[in-house]
């Protein structure tokens, strides 16, 4: 097994810099949008979906060609499963990711104080009457969902790779709307993360980190299915 190379982790400074930005920007948006919602109830959820979605693929289409981790631990982790990125570089990509969560998180409880700390700094919520393991089940098949497009539009040359933000922003909009009341559609544990912990609110944590994991396996089953066997035509 190859060391870990101080070389190899100060060339990428810029990738896990812009990933960390990036991160912060979304997690940041998307929590605002839920306080937003919840101050004023004037965007509703397919605004607040809307605003996910959209900012998603805008930060997704300025960071992806710098950084490569998506915004997103799973698809960071999927991306190293199916062996499309060095150990080291997915590690911290994903520290990068998950400073981020908190970063935005504190900036959220910095500007709103209390007000945000009543609605758990904009953190997502599973529906009244969900089971957790239902709610994990809906996070890891809307996160294997996810990754499948990540892969089918970025990875795979012989998909629409400049449209790749495009269908990432569409898929997360449509997820979102479709699951927020139900599982909070979060398909992220950056997140979750920040806002859960900063606000000391674990209840339903567990759904956003072991549902995304569970969906971020689907990396490596497109890899074998389809790219490997692509490699052969």
């Amino acid at each position: 097994m190859k060391g870990i190379s101080l070389k190899e982790i100060s060339s990428d400074w810029r990738a896990y810099l812009a990933e960390f930005l990036a991160t912060l920007a979304f997690v940041f948006i998307t929590c605002l949008a839920v306080l937003s919602n919840q101050f004023y109830g004037q965007i509703g959820d397919v605004g607040v979906a809307l605003a996910i979605g959209f900012s998603y693929a805008a930060l997704v289409f300025a960071s992806a060609h710098i950084a490569g981790g998506y915004l997103n631990p799973a698809v960071t982790l999927a991306l190293w499963l199916a062996g499309r990125m060095s150990h080291i570089k997915a590690v911290f990509l994903i520290i990068a990711q998950i400073a981020a969560s908190f970063a935005a998180a504190a900036l959220i409880y910095w500007i709103f104080g209390s007000n945000a700390q009543r609605f758990f700094l904009g953190m997502p919520s599973v529906g009244i009457g969900i089971e957790m393991a239902g709610a994990i089940a809906i996070e890891a098949i809307l996160t294997a969902a996810l990754v499948f497009v990540v892969f089918a539009t970025a990875v795979d040359r012989r998909g629409p790779v400049s449209f790749s933000a495009l269908a990432l922003g569409l898929y997360v909009t449509c997820a979102t709307i479709a699951a927020l009341a139900i599982s909070g559609a979060v398909l992220n544990p950056a997140r979750a993360i920040g806002p859960a912990v900063l606000s000391q609110s674990y209840e339903s944590l567990a759904v956003w980190l072991i549902g995304p994991v569970t969906g971020s396996l689907f990396g490596p089953l497109y890899e074998v299915v389809f790219l490997r066997k692509g490699k052969k035509g």
